[in-house]
């Protein structure tokens, strides 16, 4: 589903605004980037397309959960105003012209899956495709960084079993972020002229965390280590003519 709204230009203003709630399930794809159902390349159970199991559906069923990098929630807001031409010269000069625009962008977590790290199945494939047990209904510690998952909430399969942990079945932290622009393009002779611009991404320098460590035998495991980049900020000034 997708709802937008916008605002036409009127007295120095413009803006504009989408929402996107959507759902994306599928199956456990290759780590490579192709060839979902080659034995190790992304599935915990693997199994042969010339002699499939008598359960071969089950256990595509079991290996079945939503898309990675498919957040259910997206906002886009985008909106733009320009001051006006003042009857003063001096205000003309200092304060008409000037135009503020702004993206506010915000987005639900990322679908997880949670990991082994080690070969528990005993069948020498990827450990990065092998998942734990759940133990517990609730797997979130307090949702910070240094306790996005619970430990407790999981455990390492018996070894030559498979883990019973959904695929892609916990979610990550969700992002938010605010770019703004400031610029105002200056007449000179004929048509020649300068622009001023300042730029600043993450605007507000929010703290916007990264996925946690899924891989359940680390030692950071559940914690998040890596955040998208603070506030970034950048002038410059443009010669036309």
């Amino acid at each position: 589903m997708i709802l937008t709204g916008q605002k036409r230009a009127s007295n120095g203003m413009t803006a504009n605004v989408n929402y996107t709630w959507s759902t994306c399930e599928g199956t456990a794809q290759s780590n490579t980037g192709g060839n979902p159902l080659n034995v190790g390349t992304g599935y915990t159970r693997p199994q042969s397309l010339l002699n499939p199991p008598a359960n071969s559906k089950e256990l595509l069923e079991i290996d079945k959960g939503p898309c990675s990098f498919s957040p259910n929630h997206i906002l886009n807001l985008i909106a733009s105003a320009e001051t006006p031409r003042f009857d003063s010269t001096a205000m003309r000069m200092l304060a008409s012209g000037w135009r503020l625009s702004g993206i506010f962008r915000a987005a639900s977590g990322n679908a997880l899956r949670v990991v082994t790290g080690v070969d528990r199945s005993l069948d020498g494939l990827q450990t990065t495709a092998q998942r734990v047990n759940q133990v517990m209904d609730n797997v979130y510690g307090n949702k910070t960084l240094s306790n996005w998952f619970n430990p407790a909430a999981f455990a390492q399969p018996a070894l030559g079993t498979y883990g019973n942990s959904g695929y892609n079945a916990y979610k990550g932290p969700g992002s938010k972020t605010l770019d703004l622009s400031l610029v105002r393009s200056f007449p000179l002779k004929g048509a020649q002229r300068i622009e001023a611009r300042i730029e600043a991404f993450n605007a507000l320098n929010w703290l916007r965390p990264l996925d946690p460590v899924t891989t359940f035998s680390s030692a950071t495991f559940g914690q998040i280590l890596t955040a998208a980049d603070p506030r970034i900020m950048q002038f410059a000034m443009k010669y036309q003519f």
